[in-house]
């Protein structure tokens, strides 16, 4: 899988998890900002169709996501003596990923979080 496709699949996970819905084909992302902005405006959620959306999204990517997190892990406990408990399941982690991906403040920190995947 090459850099565009990766980050046109979390793109996809993006738009699922800030709107709720599938992003439309050849639609262009909005910025992290706009995203949060739209999230907060929305009044309904469907966690269901929002989890079913993402998981869509990021099974391809997850080996991708657990490689990375082990060694920033490893890479923590080396350097601090602690290291976080890794996710048991599948939906551990996807909700790291979720986790991660709602801590995203900005555009910026939003390419820093498709680096991990593309670098």
């Amino acid at each position: 899988m090459n850099a565009e496709q990766i980050r046109h699949l979390l793109n996809k996970a993006r738009h699922a998890v800030f709107l709720g819905i599938p992003m439309p084909e050849g639609e262009t992302p909005r910025t992290q900002e706009e995203y949060l902005e739209a999230y907060e405006a929305r009044v309904e959620r469907n966690p269901l169709r929002e989890t079913a959306l993402l998981r869509e999204a990021i099974m391809p990517l997850l080996s991708i996501y657990q490689e990375k997190w082990r060694n920033d892990n490893r890479a923590a406990e080396m350097m601090t003596g602690t290291s976080l408990p890794e996710p048991h399941d599948e939906d551990d982690w996807l909700q790291e990923v979720y986790d991660e991906m709602m801590n995203t403040d900005t555009e910026e920190e939003w390419r820093q979080f498709v680096t991990r995947f593309t670098d």
